[in-house]
């Protein structure tokens, strides 16, 4: 029997680290949005999920490997503080956007991250956080 249980512990720890968690932090300043987003996210295995109001700094104390960002109502200057604050921890980003703003797009793309339109709904978006979340980024 102790044979047994020791098998399922290694077989568990074996799992476990074939398995990385990809840390995701998603932020919105509508707490509707955030909690549907994380509740959505939350789901798929592999993800560990958490929700906060956009702010720079909360990026810098969470370290996570994805930023997903409702980019509605962080202001004109948001985007580019999220983009610092995240590649400052090597984090990729991932924005969320209402309408297309192609200077936003192309700041977003530049720097290692991924911009969607919101009308496309949450379907591929824990894909797209794992993915991101397992490819190497630069710590700025």
């Amino acid at each position: 029997m102790q044979t047994a249980e020791r098998d399922k512990k290694r077989t568990a720890r074996a799992v476990a680290v074939r398995t990385a968690t990809v840390q995701a932090l998603v932020m919105s300043q509508h707490d509707a949005v955030r909690c549907q987003l994380v509740a959505y996210l939350s789901r798929s295995p592999g993800l560990a999920v958490s929700g906060v109001s956009f702010s720079p700094e909360a990026i810098g104390r969470a370290s996570p490997d994805v930023v997903v960002l409702d980019l509605s109502q962080i202001g004109p200057d948001g985007l580019g503080a999220a983009l610092a604050a995240a590649q400052a921890v090597g984090a990729r980003l991932i924005a969320l956007a209402s309408m297309r703003e192609p200077a936003d797009e192309a700041l977003v793309r530049e720097g290692g991250g991924l911009y969607l339109l919101k009308t496309a709904g949450a379907d591929g978006l824990a894909e797209h956080v794992q993915r991101l979340g397992t490819r190497p980024a630069t710590i700025g």
